[in-house]
């Protein structure tokens, strides 16, 4: 897979600039909240520099997808590492909670439009047969670096402060930038444009996406796996401390097994056409789903670990072949407006899943709440898989001479 998806000189740039911003962003995970916290002694200051992590994507993903599919993915790309790289120095020596809300704004403002620009770059580097395996990297190097990046976090923090940290993360979107500017071509990407403001492109690029069933549903499905494999993310805690009576030790094992199981799914895609892509999609939401309902059932950390790698694994093997699908389904021209859409609606499902996980697990107890999530999840799989089969059928059985 990795020979595949490092097959040309141009592809080993943008995965070795990809994985070391990646590393940077998982230091940073553990910096920022804990920098803002060393500074207010506040919990409401943590929530304040996480909060527009998320929202940029929301609001104006769609809109930075219709700006790739414009201007090219590289040139967005470059200018979403020079902007992070400003936040994050901006972060670093700032000296009050506002200039920290800040600089986090604009890094989530260039987080948002580094998704679709990355995601289009990948589908342009890697066309045809390399791109299950180029996707499949690409995700696994977000993974790797939200787990390694704070395993390595605690190391730093005993010799550095996080301003440190936070800087070093700004030097990797340097690094990355510089990278970038060797990869891809330098002319615009896509055909010729017809329309003058950017608004238009995106409402004729949502009509276009609209108009495809396949799409609806996949994204409609996608969306609603995320709002219930979303608890996870709060009941975790809850689960680890008041069911299994573990120590933080135990909450820590059980979210390695998950990220080592996003990381190994996202590693695993080996399949070339869109019929199977479909199978792999809807095995993926299988995997969350046994992982949902015996989180509802068991109460041994034991079992759970394997049971988290395998819910871990689903998600990765379902968004890779997520993604391979959006991608066979619509043109290149549209392949920004369609991958930021679809991160503008799991970001949603996301927000809304924590909070709708708080309020669930505060009426009727977290494993209620797993138990509900995994039945919604099979829900999904049973609305979805009849249209999806539809849209992407197997082949038919050769007829006997």
């Amino acid at each position: 897979m990795l020979r595949s998806a490092l097959a040309d000189a141009q592809s080993r740039r943008f995965f070795a600039a990809h994985a070391q911003s990646c590393l940077g962003s998982g230091l940073a995970h553990v910096a920022l909240p804990l920098l803002a916290y060393d500074h207010t002694k506040s919990p409401w200051a943590v929530t304040a520099v996480l909060i527009p992590d998320l929202l940029p994507v929301i609001l104006l993903g769609p809109l930075f997808g219709a700006l790739v599919d414009r201007v090219g993915w590289r040139v967005c790309a470059i200018a979403s590492d020079l902007l992070r790289m400003a936040a994050f120095m901006l972060v670093a020596f700032a000296h009050s909670l506002p200039m920290m809300v800040v600089g986090a704004a604009l890094a989530g403002i260039g987080t948002a439009m580094f998704a679709p620009a990355g995601l289009t770059g990948v589908s342009r580097l890697a066309p045809g047969e390399r791109r299950p395996a180029a996707l499949g990297l690409f995700g696994a190097l977000d993974d790797i670096g939200l787990t390694a990046g704070p395993a390595l976090a605690a190391g730093l923090l005993a010799l550095v402060a996080p301003p440190a940290l936070l800087a070093a993360n700004a030097a990797s979107f340097a690094v990355s930038a510089l990278l970038l500017t060797s990869v891809g071509p330098r002319e615009r990407s896509g055909e010729r444009r017809e329309y003058r403001h950017l608004w238009t492109d995106l409402r004729v690029g949502l009509r276009a996406i609209g108009g495809r069933p396949e799409v609806r549903v996949l994204l409609a499905s996608s969306t609603a796996a995320v709002l219930f494999a979303g608890v996870t993310n709060i009941g975790e805690v809850l689960l680890a401390r008041d069911v299994l009576g573990t120590s933080a030790s135990g909450l820590a094992a059980l979210v390695a097994a998950h990220g080592t199981g996003t990381i190994l799914g996202s590693l695993a895609a080996r399949f070339r056409s869109s019929w199977e892509w479909r199978r792999a999609y809807i095995a993926g939401l299988s995997c969350m789903a046994i992982d949902l309902l015996l989180c509802a059932l068991s109460q041994s950390l034991w079992l759970l670990l394997p049971v988290f790698v395998i819910g871990g694994f689903g998600n990765g093997f379902a968004l890779v072949h997520d993604r391979l699908l959006l991608g066979a389904a619509m043109p290149d021209s549209l392949h920004g407006r369609v991958f930021a859409l679809q991160k503008a609606l799991t970001s949603l499902a996301f927000a809304t899943s924590f909070i709708g996980a708080s309020a669930l697990i505060s009426a009727g107890g977290v494993q209620t709440t797993f138990a509900l999530a995994g039945a919604g999840m099979l829900g999904v799989i049973a609305m979805s898989s009849p249209r999806m089969r539809t849209a992407w059928p197997a082949p038919a059985a050769p007829v006997p001479a």
